[in-house]
């Protein structure tokens, strides 16, 4: 039984489906995760936020071991046999179980680490969750594989959904740190069950010898990287926790996840879409190029003005959502915005790589570059959560064209084609930055409500009239949406 990847009629009209349908369905999480975080804000304090986000750079950092990067080799691969899909899935239930045992087994030492007892149980508790995950690498692969982006949306936001009632309910029950760790257990258990339900391929045995070696190996690559990358994305939290305490790491860990909120339920799903259709494009390099730089555009005219927004709004937009008590993050939210822009560019890289066949090679940038980022988080710790925060940015500021340049070798992309689609959208987020601020500066000392709504009102206005009326931007957006209509002949 051959899995095969699924054709379809127009690959640029269902791919512009696919971002609708995942653009949509993580856009439904976001507002629930939303509505949990400005709840859970004001249950618990930055002290239970610091306590489990201790564990959670450790079990992030562990679970990216766990995939073994087997869910990019399904979706790039041409051909997947039944024999294929049940060896690697079995392979991720053992590796799942085995970093299970093996981090329930180290809760002592982290709890030693730290110097917080506490963390021995929220470790216990969490160390389920590789197990669990394990057993739906495979199906949610299979899902991505078939272009079933619908699906893969509307069990994301339902298990999204569970995480968050969980979260809640234990908090008011007066659980404190017990509610965060509730609501990632419940969150991956119902996930196993709405995967599982979803795809009806059920695994058969392991069998030695059904071709699975290049496909471990290309995941190798990419769970290299993806190691690599989560290393250097969090050691700050590491870092921060041993030498700043759990307070200081709350402030900082909600600063960060207050902002890559809204991004990663952008840079998620157009990922999820971008990637297969990419792969299947690799045989022609002229549309492979077209294709890639529509959908970075299109991801920068997203991201791109939002980030620039949020930085100028930092201050009302912590008031509003977290509460009076975490205003201290806003600073370091406005810094890590600054990388968060960058990081809108760069996070396309890891698409030329996987599409391209050269895991490895991302894996080689991996370890020249990430060695300086952590390296930036013990240069900024000095000035406390702030400084690691402005060391992370610069560090952004250097990597990320270097990054790009190397991502396009071997490929139809160059840098100057990723330089020429950006530039448009980054004068269109300046527009829009300039505009949140001076509606700052007119409204003085209205309330935080006013100072976040009204500027981003604003700036909203602002940068679609500039879109509309910028000859070459509207025909940036215009090549965008005809890309996405035309039909793989065109495309």
């Amino acid at each position: 039984m051959l899995l095969q990847r699924r054709r379809v009629a127009s690959l640029s009209h269902h791919s512009a489906r696919g971002v609708a349908w995942t653009l949509s369905g993580q856009w439904g999480s976001q507002v629930v995760r939303l509505l949990g975080i400005v709840v859970l804000a004001r249950l618990l304090t930055p002290d239970d936020y610091g306590l489990v986000a201790m564990v959670w750079a450790i079990t992030g950092f562990v679970a990216t071991v766990g995939g073994l990067g087997l869910s990019e080799a399904v979706v790039q691969k041409e051909h997947v046999s039944h024999a294929q899909a049940s060896t690697l899935f079995w392979v991720n239930v053992a590796v799942g179980a085995l970093l299970t045992g093996l981090v329930a087994a180290a809760s002592p030492l982290l709890a030693g680490f730290y110097d917080r007892p506490e963390l021995v149980g929220i470790t216990l508790a969490l160390s389920a969750t590789f197990l669990l995950g394990g057993l739906t690498v495979q199906h949610q692969a299979l899902m991505l594989r078939q272009l079933d982006f619908r699906s893969v949306a509307f069990r994301t936001f339902l298990a999204t959904v569970v995480n968050v009632v969980v979260s809640i309910g234990v908090a008011l029950a007066g659980g404190g740190y017990w509610a965060l760790v509730a609501g990632s257990l419940a969150q991956a258990a119902a996930t196993v069950v709405f995967m599982w339900r979803a795809v009806p391929w059920r695994p058969g045995r392991p069998v030695r010898g059904s071709g699975t070696r290049s496909m471990l190996s290309f995941g190798g690559g990419i769970s290299t990287f993806s190691l690599l990358n989560y290393a250097s994305r969090n050691v700050d939290d590491i870092v921060i926790g041993r030498f700043l305490g759990a307070d200081q790491l709350g402030l900082y860990s909600r600063a960060y996840g207050l902002l890559m909120l809204p991004l990663t339920q952008i840079h998620g799903p157009v990922s999820n879409v971008v990637r297969p259709s990419l792969a299947s494009l690799w045989p022609e390099p002229e549309r492979y190029r077209r294709y890639f730089l529509s959908a970075l555009s299109g991801l920068a005219y997203l991201v791109m003005p939002l980030v620039v927004v949020l930085a100028v709004l930092a201050g009302p937009a912590v008031e509003v959502l977290l509460g009076p008590r975490w205003l201290p993050a806003a600073e370091v939210f406005r810094w890590l915005a600054v990388a968060g822009l960058l990081q809108t560019v760069g996070y396309t890289n890891g698409w030329l790589y996987a599409t391209s066949g050269r895991a490895w090679a991302m894996a080689r940038w991996a370890l020249i570059s990430r060695p300086i980022v952590i390296a930036s988080f013990f240069a900024g710790l000095p000035w406390g959560i702030t400084g690691v925060a402005i060391a992370y940015a610069a560090s952004q500021l250097v990597l990320t064209p270097l990054g790009i340049a190397r991502a396009g070798r071997g490929t139809p992309v160059s840098l100057r084609d990723v330089l020429a689609v950006s530039v448009q959208p980054a004068v269109v987020s300046a527009l829009a930055g300039v505009v949140a601020a001076a509606v700052v500066v007119a409204l003085g000392d209205a309330s935080a409500v006013l100072r976040l709504s009204v500027p981003g009102a604003a700036a909203v206005v602002a940068a679609t009239g500039l879109v509309l009326l910028w000859p070459t931007c509207r025909r940036q957006v215009t090549f965008l949406a005809r890309t996405l209509r035309k039909q793989p002949t065109d495309a």
